[in-house]
């Protein structure tokens, strides 16, 4: 129980207390005359409805227009995606006719990239017209290796964008803390940036990019920070296997990042030791807990313990009931 606390109450109750006493502050400059080139990344599949619209955006934004190169690459696309890119002359366009994956097609794009700064985004989200001077304004700071963004969901009902979500909201606010000491080890997939000189190729099994990529910037001695000026705009899934499905994939992604880097847990090898625990590595062990505080309070005699485990298993059984049930399913 007292592992279970701290992973999600204590440690970030400490990460925002230390983030608002010793608190780095980053040199931004956004001065037109200083703007670095940029070569935005867009991996595609199967992506016709939406990827008209993501390019109206990416014209849209507020970027010297000479200095922001749109790099779109179509990963085996069996739907109209790779003729719509072909049509254009106001991009580059990288055609796969095999779908090998985003760890391929983000390698192949990095390779052909010629620009100081590499931003990569999705195809769903839609960028707030300042996204890309906020993003790069960091990287005036020599110190500053990559810039995450910030993912604002909004819904028809508001239009303006709101955190949905506590988890969503709690996640921001870690990050934050933890970039303000130094920096924080994940971003946001949807809208990132890094020195082009830090990128290196990723392994064809990544799962997560939006984590190896910022790595090799940390990797490097440099920051990874991030940036809430800098906001991509989607709407939030009201499917809940797919919300399971995206879930499942970021937790294999961080078994993955343990299992590649061990350095992470030596702690004079890595200089975010309790950041990088604390909140990615504990995470994947409290399932365990939990499981073990089931077990004991059911051993363990007396009526407190006793109703501490019914409680317990009317918990989860409601939870795999929902499950089963589309009827529980929708009942907030």
């Amino acid at each position: 129980v007292v592992f279970i606390s701290y992973t999600y109450l204590l440690y970030p109750l400490l990460i925002v207390t230390l983030g608002r006493l010793r608190s780095r502050s980053v040199d931004f400059d956004d001065d037109p005359e200083m703007l670095p080139s940029i070569t935005m990344i867009i991996i595609a599949f199967n992506e016709e409805t939406r990827i008209e619209a993501k390019l109206a955006n990416c014209r849209e934004l507020d970027y010297p227009a000479e200095l922001l190169e749109i790099c779109v690459v179509s990963d085996g696309a069996t739907d109209g995606t790779a003729d719509i890119l072909r049509a254009r002359d106001d991009i580059v366009f990288i055609e796969d006719p095999e779908n090998h994956g985003k760890p391929h097609q983000l390698n192949r794009a990095i390779e052909r990239a010629e620009s100081e700064i590499l931003v990569f985004s999705d195809t769903r989200q839609i960028y707030d017209p300042a996204a890309l001077s906020m993003l790069v304004g960091n990287f005036m700071d020599d110190s500053v290796g990559c810039v995450s963004g910030e993912l604002v969901f909004r819904t028809p009902a508001d239009p303006t964008g709101s955190h949905i979500g506590l988890y969503w909201t709690y996640e921001k606010i870690l990050r934050e803390a933890e970039s303000r000491i130094d920096s924080t080890l994940g971003v946001t997939g949807a809208i990132y940036a890094i020195r082009r000189e830090l990128a290196t190729p990723l392994p064809a099994d990544t799962i997560l990019d939006d984590i190896e990529i910022p790595l090799d910037a940390f990797r490097g001695g440099y920051r990874v920070i991030f940036e809430p000026g800098a906001r991509a705009f989607d709407t939030p899934s009201t499917e809940l296997d797919t919300e399971f499905r995206r879930k499942t994939r970021t937790l294999a992604g961080n078994y993955q990042l343990f299992a590649r880097n061990p350095w992470l847990l030596v702690p004079w090898k890595n200089r975010i030791f309790v950041q990088a625990v604390s909140h990615k590595f504990f995470r994947l062990l409290v399932p365990w807990a939990m499981i073990a505080v089931l077990l004991t309070s059911s051993s363990i005699e007396g009526t407190a313990f006793a109703m501490i485990f019914w409680a317990q298993v009317a918990a989860y059984g409601i939870g795999v009931a929902a499950l089963k049930s589309e009827r529980l399913r929708g009942n907030r």
